[in-house]
């Protein structure tokens, strides 16, 4: 935590030179580790004489149970010969969900179980050992429930046909960060996306961050900016780089990242979302000093009682006199939404034209939005969930809050209520008069807009145009413009496709869903509101993306090709999530757009060909976790014609990163915020502005990181 009095002399001298600083640095640091690369796994093979292995699968680790020499071990490697017949019998020890999956050395499936959520049921599958197999994984939990396979040559031999026993139920993998169809490697300009502008990047800032999650502009007349780390700091950025020491640590108010609560109790792995996640400034700053950080808590004494994970805080402070830091005792908590689970916390806000602020939250983590924690819904054919709920919490929304008006001196209360407050006298903030449930009986006051699984990226455009991104599950990512009252379609839907929780891999598992919500209140009988950007996971065999990240509209000339382009990317197209393969996009809007606000845009009238490059692996099958063969999504599932014109920026110089989020200044430039690691560890993390070509720099080339 930054302290208060401190008086360190932090001023620019005549010179640029600035103590107390880390300059920006055009090599990058890397760390060598594999991401979520886990240490110690078992090194006793598997007799060669035996046919049937048997497993505990809990979050900590695959444990060897069968024959003898595997018992007890965690992840032991498997040693098999090529052409062999092997059977894997699993059983679920901790009821989380999990499935047991061979993969090739590029993370693609080979052979799996399906899903399973019982404690205590079992899954076996049988195959033929082939030299293709390199490590068996549970995508579910792929940090930490990993293992080796080594296959000697044998004979000649073929993937065998799989054979599923279970009782109990299952629960489909939440791919927000897998990916459980074979894929391919991708290309600028190949699959999915055609190839757009070329582009360059600047280095803005690198060390000390680890993983930057947001970045904001205040405006105020000093040229600065700020960027939080998700491990808690909020970083000061000027030209000549970024402050090593934070404006504020909120570490010590957040959860310990990669401990978790509630039912991931017991999981132990790198990959998390929370953390400080968030940051916006008062539209008044330069008068007022105010700024709001949105940050991952850990859960009250009550919450733990019911086994919730955190909950998500979104605070007010004062920055201190000086301007040089924030006051750590300045926090007026606004907003406390409790999270049942770990995962799908959004988190960048934004403060709108109206001067309100507008915060996007998640369904409450889990897959399906029908898992502990998700409330009832209207649409019976699929269990849950918060994302289309409008009585129980604030999961699943945009919220918006005045933040000048609300109870004197007031601040939300631990506990379990969504926002600590029952009654306009208790709120630390106003609720604006025209929010479209205001004057419903029991609705949340703060819905703006709602229908949503992981609104992970957030922006109002000069016109007053709100873009929300919204990450999805197993096939769809997708983002939207949002209107005041729209509903956006989780879990009926995702992105322009019908959504099934029964079997969320299967494009075609229903295709008949409903295109409005019911006229009933609280509910008005509304359409479901279709994105204006989609694109599929895996498309024609070839890896797309994983999950989307929300960017901003250009609206500048210094890259003449972006002018009113919405920017935006996709944290990593690599299904193992182990390599930076992050992506940056484009979409164009049609020319007649409109500019209140409430346009959506979709008579865009583009090609529905297939782009360039889409031959690479068109007709190979692919594979679901049970091994049946998923729908080929190709041109044919698509609406083109009813999404903006799309493509990927090329990057002269490579662009080796994750995408982590997206940042624009106040004079339209856009920034992406990267960095090397799939987890919140070391120190690669780093802002790149996005600039014309013939002015990028190299930041591709990495030196090894000394950071763990």
């Amino acid at each position: 935590m930054t302290d208060s009095s401190d008086e360190t002399d932090r001023s620019v001298d005549q010179t640029g030179e600035t103590s107390g600083w880390r300059p920006s640095r055009r090599r990058l640091l890397e760390v060598g580790a594999a991401t979520g690369a886990i240490a110690g796994f078992g090194n006793l093979a598997f007799g060669r004489q035996a046919q049937t292995y048997r497993f505990g699968g809990e979050v900590s680790a695959w444990t060897g149970q069968e024959p003898e020499s595997i018992a007890d071990e965690e992840n032991p490697t498997l040693e098999l010969t090529a052409g062999t017949e092997y059977e894997v019998v699993w059983e679920n020890l901790d009821g989380a969900a999990h499935d047991f999956t061979i993969q090739d050395d590029q993370g693609e499936t080979i052979t799996a179980t399906e899903t399973m959520s019982e404690q205590g049921a079992t899954r076996s599958l049988t195959f033929t050992a082939t030299t293709e197999m390199a490590q068996y994984i549970c995508t579910v939990h792929p940090n930490t429930m990993i293992g080796d396979i080594e296959v000697t040559e044998g004979a000649t031999a073929t993937p065998g046909a799989e054979t599923e026993t279970a009782t109990g139920t299952e629960a489909a993998t939440d791919t927000d960060t897998d990916t459980e169809t074979e894929t391919g490697t991708p290309g600028v300009g190949a699959g999915f996306f055609e190839a757009g502008a070329e582009v360059g990047v600047q280095q803005v800032a690198d060390g000390p961050l680890t993983a930057p999650t947001d970045f904001a502009d205040p405006d105020d007349g000093t040229g600065r900016f700020f960027v939080t780390d998700q491990t808690g700091e909020l970083y000061l950025v000027r030209e000549n780089g970024v402050r090593d020491e934070p404006l504020i640590d909120v570490s010590d108010r957040m959860v310990e990242l990669g401990t978790f609560y509630g039912l991931y109790a017991s999981q132990t792995q790198d990959y998390d979302e929370r953390g400080l996640l968030g940051v916006a400034t008062h539209p008044e700053f330069g008068d007022n000093g105010l700024l709001y950080l949105h940050y991952s808590a850990p859960p009250t004494e009550e919450l733990r009682s019911i086994h919730w994970d955190h909950v998500e805080v979104v605070s007010e402070f004062a920055m201190s006199e000086g301007g040089d830091s924030v006051e750590p005792d300045s926090e007026r908590q606004l907003l406390r939404i409790p999270h049942p689970q770990y995962n799908h916390d959004a988190g960048p806000m934004a403060f709108g034209p109206d001067d309100y602020l507008y915060v996007p939250m998640g369904d409450g983590g889990g897959a399906n939005d029908d898992m502990y924690g998700h409330a009832d819904d209207w649409y019976e054919t699929n269990d849950g969930g918060n994302g289309q709920d409008l009585r129980h919490n604030l999961l699943g929304d945009v919220i918006r809050i005045d933040v000048d008006e609300g109870a004197d001196n007031g601040t939300a209360t631990p506990g379990g209520t969504p926002t600590g407050a029952d009654t306009d006298e208790e709120r630390p903030y106003g609720i604006p008069d025209d929010n479209p449930f205001v004057d419903e009986d029991d609705v949340m006051d703060e819905i703006y807009a709602y229908g949503f699984r992981n609104p992970f990226g957030i922006d109002f455009d000069s016109e007053g145009n709100l873009f929300v991104s919204d990450a999805g599950q197993n096939l769809w990512e997708e983002a939207n413009v949002v209107e005041r009252g729209g509903n956006y379609g989780w879990n009926v839907k995702e992105g322009t496709h019908c959504f099934s929780t029964e079997e969320p891999s299967d494009v075609e598992a229903i295709t008949d869903c409903p295109e409005s919500e019911p006229d009933e209140a609280p509910y008005d009988g509304s359409d479901l509101i279709d994105p204006v950007v989609e694109y599929p996971h895996v498309y024609q065999g070839q890896s797309v993306g994983i999950t989307i990240v929300g960017g901003h509209r250009y609206e500048n000339d210094t890259v003449a090709e972006l002018q009113g382009a919405y920017v935006f990317g996709d944290w990593s197209a690599d299904p193992a999530r182990s390599e930076p393969l992050g992506r940056v996009f484009t979409a164009m809007p049609p020319d007649d757009f409109g500019a209140d606000g409430t346009g959506t845009g979709t008579e865009t009238p583009t090609d529905t060909a297939t782009p360039a490059g889409t031959e690479t692996a068109a007709g190979e099958e692919t594979e679901t976790p049970g091994g049946e063969e998923a729908p080929e999504i190709g041109p044919d599932d698509v609406p083109r014609e009813d999404l903006w014109e799309m493509a990927e920026l090329q990057f002269v110089d490579g662009f080796d990163w994750f995408v982590r989020q997206f940042g624009q200044d106040r004079n339209g430039e856009i920034y992406v915020l990267v960095n090397r690691r799939g987890v919140p560890d070391g120190e690669t993390g780093a802002v790149l502005q996005i600039v014309p070509p013939e002015q990028g720099e190299d930041v591709t080339a990495t030196e090894t990181d000394g950071g763990s």
